[in-house]
C-alpha cells in the first residue's frame, strides 16, 4: 500500500501536469491559428497546374506544401530545367552585355524569388508540424496528469 503522503504528492504532480499540458495545447493551437491567419491574409490560391487541390485557398499545411511544389516546378520549367549552378556556369561563358546573359540573369532572379517563396511556405508547413506536435504532447500530459490525479494507493 502506498502512503497517504505519496498519494498526495502524485495527485499534486498530476494536477501540475494537467496544467502544463493545457498550456502546451493552447500554445500549439495558438501557433496553428497564427500560421493559418497569416497564410489566409496572403490570399494565395493553389494554381490550376497543381497535382491536387487546384483552386483551393492556401490556408493549411497541405495546401502550403502543394503550392511550394507548384512554385518549384514552375521555376524549374521557366529556367529550362537549369539550376543556379547551371546558370552561373553559363553566365561565365557569355558576354555580360548580351541578350543571352540578360536572359540568364532573369532566369536566375526568377529561381531566387521562387526559392524564397518556397522557403516561406515550407517554413509554414514546418510550423504546422511543430504546433501539432506541441498540442499532441499537451494531450499526453493531460492524460498522464489525469491518471496521476486518480492515484488511490492500491
Amino acid at each position: 500500500m502506498t502512503s497517504p503522503a505519496t498519494i498526495s504528492a502524485l495527485r499534486s504532480v498530476g494536477g501540475l501536469t494537467i496544467v502544463a499540458g493545457t498550456l502546451v495545447i493552447a500554445a500549439g493551437a495558438g501557433a496553428w491559428y497564427t500560421v493559418t491567419k497569416q497564410l489566409c491574409d496572403e490570399k494565395i490560391t493553389v494554381p490550376g497546374n497543381a497535382p491536387i487541390l487546384a483552386g483551393k485557398p492556401v490556408q493549411g499545411p497541405v495546401t502550403a506544401y502543394v503550392e511550394a511544389l507548384v512554385i518549384k516546378s514552375n521555376a524549374e520549367r521557366g529556367a529550362g530545367g537549369r539550376t543556379f549552378a547551371d546558370i552561373s556556369d553559363a553566365l561565365r561563358g557569355v558576354d555580360g552585355s548580351s541578350d543571352e546573359a540578360r536572359e540568364l540573369r532573369n532566369q536566375s532572379s526568377a529561381l531566387s524569388t521562387a526559392a524564397s517563396l518556397r522557403t516561406s511556405l515550407m517554413t509554414s508547413v514546418l510550423a504546422y508540424g511543430v504546433s501539432a506536435f506541441a498540442a499532441g504532447l499537451g494531450v499526453f500530459f493531460v492524460v498522464v496528469g489525469s491518471r496521476l490525479r486518480r492515484a488511490d494507493g492500491e
